[in-house]
């Protein structure tokens, strides 16, 4: 009895989120407006980045090969 309640709420469970996503318009749009807000938070960082970048002295290179 138990088995069958399990198998039986995790297939109304299913339905309900099979039957209640949204449109196909409604995803693509949501698709796009996910990739403008993505590619915006990209670029704040990248600018925030550059802004504070240290730009190497040109005769202060690190001698990696000595030991």
């Amino acid at each position: 009895m138990k088995k069958i309640h399990i198998i039986l709420s995790a297939t109304i469970l299913t339905l309900l989120f099979v039957k209640c996503k949204p449109a196909a318009e409604d995803r693509v749009k949501m698709h796009e407006n996910a990739k403008r807000i993505s590619d915006s938070i990209g670029k704040t960082i990248d600018d925030a980045m550059a802004e504070v970048a240290i730009q190497p002295k040109e005769g202060a290179l690190a001698d990696t090969t000595k030991k």
